[in-house]
């Protein structure tokens, strides 16, 4: 595997998105995919889209121990800040 680095956008969708293991992650990732790509074409979807991609190919290249390590609560928590301040 080589080394991977996920931006803070990917870690947040792989946050709101986490499963038990990284290979569910993964798939719940790509079914979410699958739900944005059939839907109308909409800027806001197409970066998501985007991101989503893009934190699949990583998550896929990236060791275990890698996204084992990964604190994942750090990003949902920054998500409920955010929502507080709106």
């Amino acid at each position: 595997m080589r080394n991977v680095n996920l931006e803070e956008n990917e870690l947040t969708i792989t946050a709101i998105f986490q499963q038990h293991t990284k290979e569910e992650t993964i798939q719940t990732l790509k079914e979410a995919l699958e739900v944005l790509e059939q839907e109308e074409s909409d800027p806001e979807n197409d970066e998501i889209i985007e991101i989503i991609n893009s934190t699949v190919g990583k998550l896929q290249q990236i060791e275990d121990k890698y996204y084992y390590s990964l604190d994942l609560n750090y990003y949902l928590n920054n998500l409920e800040d955010d929502a507080y301040e709106a």
